[in-house]
């Protein structure tokens, strides 16, 4: 994928929704991880309905870049015939907060101790 780094396409930096012809939603969400990392969320299904598909990208390393990822894929879904909903509000946000809550703690769980201890080292 090629990284869209031009003006957000929505109003929102943080949101974007867009609908296709046939009543589906998609909606795109930038996640602090809590790591000085961004998540990129993506949520798709019918629209009176909750999201049957989840995505999440990422790491990225600075707010732009997510940003531009998230333009991207708006980008390409403007391309095939979906129309980007101006002044849209997110249906699925506590759907996308939920996944941003358990990829934190599934990183706090695996988070490494990289620390040497001299008492490790055996001869």
């Amino acid at each position: 994928m090629r990284l869209d780094y031009r003006s957000p396409l929505a109003d929102d930096a943080k949101f974007c929704a867009l609908s296709g012809n046939d009543r589906q939603r998609v909606e795109l969400f930038i996640k602090d991880t809590g790591d000085a990392t961004y998540t990129l969320i993506a949520l798709a299904g019918p629209e009176s309905k909750p999201a049957v598909k989840v995505k999440l990208q990422g790491p990225y390393h600075s707010f732009q870049q997510a940003r531009a990822a998230m333009n991207a894929i708006a980008g390409s879904l403007l391309n095939i015939n979906f129309d980007l909903l101006e002044n849209a509000v997110s249906i699925w946000g506590l759907q996308a907060q939920a996944q941003a809550r358990r990829l934190r703690q599934e990183r706090k769980q695996n988070m490494g101790d990289y620390r040497f201890n001299p008492d490790d080292v055996y001869f």
